[in-house]
């Protein structure tokens, strides 16, 4: 299995529920031969085999992650210590109830135990708002693989030790029992454990229930079709917009999948990754319960994926098996409807990210895309554009409802009447286009990446990059270098060489960071962190003084080309050079992000240039005025000459969206899609046209009420 080579959390849990049988069915069968023994005597009796059921493993694990991995293991030993330990312990002591029940059918009952123990993690992710789990026997499980920053802390620690109260408190009442109806009291007794266990939880942290969960989320926006819970974070002149958006999207997707009105959604907008992975699991993903008909989100991102889970709440409407999904839970299905319906590779449509990839090497098989096993060994956006791309391609050849249909039974031959290896050949030759050909930088950015399966040690690397940020946001700088160094040397990340070279920049070590980045770049040719390494030694050759080398990686970027936000930066480095020289450039590099933008308003009022009005928009409630008259004049003398400045204008239109200017809002809309052909890029600034006319059509009709439930 994945991650399972090393001794690390997924090393410990899959061992962990081994060990958890294995020792309970050693203790079960010696207990037959010795009915009378008791607990500590058996540990003493057995001491040996004991030691060797839990250290086997262990020994395993850390050889082979010296051997295989070079993985440092202290993480992997705390995990040992929180995991796996105590479902050693618990082995044996479910063994004794079980037998203080039945010696003859012990092992019968302590796999009931553990059935029904395992069982209500099943249950919690069925009933509850809530994906992660705590659990006695595996200890805990994040809700996804995608948050690498997994570790041993005092939750985990408080819910074992609740674990030890519980349980050890029962087994001790056990052997207080008189032997008259002991086999019926133990049972009564470990039923009610249990259902203890489960009442248990939420009150004391280790699971959500909706009443804690939407006390925590305690703001509360009513619409039609959501109820919207929202944290503190969030400003409050940002609700009507959220509120909107959701209405707007609800109605594109019902419009999309040609469906009536579906049951309300709730939609719980979490303030940050913390508080989301501490109430509900996945930090760093956003998820949909479309049985529960409730979606999780990020504030700070949910611009970026609002649609694509309304997606995965409204298609319940035809969903199957008791998760209301696809059939199977196929994820190439359930993802890829979301992909095809939400349409939005990056601003560019689905099918652009599918060339992109298909047409520069980054290819895919689609029988494993279409395999669930394997969906998630491939760099997710490349199973995911491609399966959202495919549905597309089914789409506009049999129909919307042809798709639906195909959701709902996952029989190419029967719903679409094709082989689903013939759909896929030609699929291929729809995304076969030379116009594609020359963007490989492009594509290197979006799908350079590496699935977690393929990192080196990602659990520990980034924990102890989390320890290197908040070193680093103390600004303890060199105590931040070595962290980030430390972690490069043993997980060969890009995001530790990358700490490693800011922290060294706040030092104004720029030799030091040059030489290390001139040494380290050539590992990541092939990595989607190549440019922002390469824009780093740029800066880093500039502060030095090397104004020849820092041209020379400026322009290597700009030909690369591999992303227009690249290209926007290097622009605006170049007008701020331009105007005021290099060692104003030099200041700017240095200066904080309050200073940063006194300098580019600054440059703003000298040039009126569009490009830079974007990196002020998310400005201070203070700066505000400042910005709207700006861009007020900038009404009167607008000129859109590229697609940069397109995109500029773009931006500057969802801002004035969120300040309800919807006049204003629509004129830079207009004005960025007026007289653009390049279908592709065009893209962006019709669908922003979209939202634009819905908010100034119907925003003011679109009744909401807002409830504050603290």
């Amino acid at each position: 299995m994945p991650l399972t080579n090393s001794l690390g959390y997924e090393f410990v849990v899959v061992n962990s529920i081994l060990l958890f049988f294995q020792i309970g069915f050693y203790t079960s069968r010696k207990l037959k031969s010795d009915p009378h023994a008791k607990f500590f005597s058996f540990i003493k009796s057995n001491y040996l085999e004991l030691i060797a059921y839990l250290l086997i493993p262990i020994v395993i694990g850390t050889l082979s992650s010296l051997l295989n991995s070079h993985c440092p293991v202290k993480d992997g030993f705390a995990f040992c210590a929180a995991i796996f330990l105590p479902s050693f312990l618990l082995g044996i002591v479910l063994a004794f109830y079980s037998s203080s029940i039945t010696l003859k059918y012990n092992r019968f009952v302590f796999s009931f135990i553990a059935v029904l123990l395992l069982l209500t993690s099943l249950l919690e992710f069925y009933l509850l708002p809530q994906i992660y789990f705590y659990n006695p026997i595996f200890g805990f499980f994040p809700g996804t693989i995608y948050d690498e920053d997994i570790a041993v802390n005092l939750k985990l620690i408080l819910f074992q030790l609740f674990n030890f109260s519980l349980f050890g408190f029962g087994f001790f009442l056990t052997l207080k029992m008189k032997n008259k109806y002991k086999a019926v009291r133990t049972f009564v007794l470990m039923l009610l454990l249990v259902s203890f266990y489960v009442f248990l939880k939420p009150l004391l942290g280790f699971s959500t229930n909706k009443s804690k969960l939407e006390t925590e989320l305690s703001n509360k926006i009513i619409t039609e079709h959501f109820e919207v819970f929202l944290g503190d974070s969030v400003k409050k002149p940002e609700y009507e917009f959220i509120a909107l958006q959701h209405e707007y999207y609800y109605e594109r997707v019902i419009e999309q999948l040609q469906l009536n009105e579906t049951p309300i959604i709730t939609s719980y907008f979490f303030d940050d990754k913390n508080q989301k992975r501490e109430l509900f699991g996945a930090g760093s993903a956003d998820v949909a319960k479309p049985w529960m008909n409730m979606i999780f989100l990020n504030y700070s991102n949910y611009k970026s994926s609002l649609k694509h889970e309304i997606v995965h709440s409204a298609a319940a409407k035809f969903g199957v098996t008791p998760f209301k999904a696809a059939d199977n839970i196929n994820s190439a299905l359930i993802e890829g409807l979301a992909m095809f319906i939400e349409n939005d590779f990056a601003g560019f449509p689905v099918i652009y990210g599918a060339k992109l990839a298909f047409n520069n090497n980054y290819k895919v098989n689609m029988n494993d895309v279409f395999n669930t096993g394997k969906f998630f060994t491939s760099y997710s956006s490349l199973s995911y554009i491609y399966s959202g791309a495919f549905l597309e391609f089914l789409s506009n050849r049999f129909g919307v409802e042809k798709v639906k249909e195909l959701y709902t039974n996952l029989d190419f031959e029967e719903v679409i009447g094709e082989k689903f290896d013939t759909l896929s050949l030609q699929f291929e030759l729809y995304l076969t286009d030379s116009a594609f050909n020359g963007k490989q930088n492009e594509a290197q950015l979006y799908f350079g990446g590496q699935t977690i399966f393929k990192k080196f040690c990602p659990r520990m690397a980034s924990n102890d990059i989390k320890k290197a940020q908040a070193e680093f946001s103390k600004q303890n700088y060199n105590f931040a270098a070595e962290q980030y160094l430390a972690v490069y040397k043993y997980a060969s990340s890009a995001g530790a060489l990358s700490g490693y070279i800011a922290s060294l920049k706040k030092e104004k070590k720029y030799e030091l960071a040059v030489s290390v980045l001139e040494k380290e770049i050539k590992h990541f040719s092939k990595s989607h962190s190549l440019y922002n390494l390469e824009l780093q030694l740029a800066d880093c050759y500039l502060l030095s003084g090397d104004t020849t080398k820092a041209n020379f990686y400026y322009d290597l970027i700009l030909t690369q080309n591999p992303h227009q936000n690249f290209v926007n930066w290097l622009n605006v480095l170049r007008l701020i050079w331009n105007y005021n020289g290099v060692e104003f450039v030099k200041e700017f590099l240095t200066e904080d992000e309050t200073e940063r933008r006194n300098t580019l308003f600054n440059l703003y009022e000298k040039t009126k240039n569009i490009l830079l009005l974007p990196y002020l928009l998310d400005t201070e409630e203070e700066n505000l005025p400042q910005i709207i008259g700006a861009i007020n004049k900038l009404k009167k003398e607008l000129s859109i000459s590229d697609y940069a400045s397109r995109k500029a204008a773009v931006d500057i239109s969802q801002f004035l969206l969120m300040k309800k200017d919807y006049a204003s809002a629509k004129f830079f809309a207009v004005k960025a899609v007026e007289n653009f052909t390049d279908d592709f890029k065009k893209h962006r600034l019709v669908e922003n046209l979209r939202m634009v006319n819905w908010f100034v059509n119907f925003a003011n009709e679109t009744k909401l009420r807002v409830e504050h439930i603290k």
